[in-house]
């Protein structure tokens, strides 16, 4: 999904809509955050994992992070 599709999306719910993400392990979160990243497929990656991976600075594709206030905040904090 691009970012333009998301706007698209979100659209069409109303401005007041809390927006959640997937706890940890159960129920959701609060999205509390977001972050520009640069991402890498994933090529040998366990089921449990990502499709992708952080290209740090290795020249990967541009990507938007959304986080939740969990343990990912302390790490993408901006």
């Amino acid at each position: 999904m691009t970012v333009a599709e998301l706007i698209r999306k979100l659209g069409e719910f109303p401005a007041s809509a809390c927006m959640v993400v997937q706890g940890y392990e159960n129920g959701y979160d609060e999205v509390s955050g977001i972050k520009d990243v640069c991402i890498a497929p994933n090529t040998d990656s366990e089921w449990y994992n990502g499709s992708y991976e952080d290209a740090g600075n290795a020249g990967g594709e541009p990507a938007v992070l959304i986080f939740s206030k969990d343990r990912l905040e302390e790490h993408y904090r901006t």
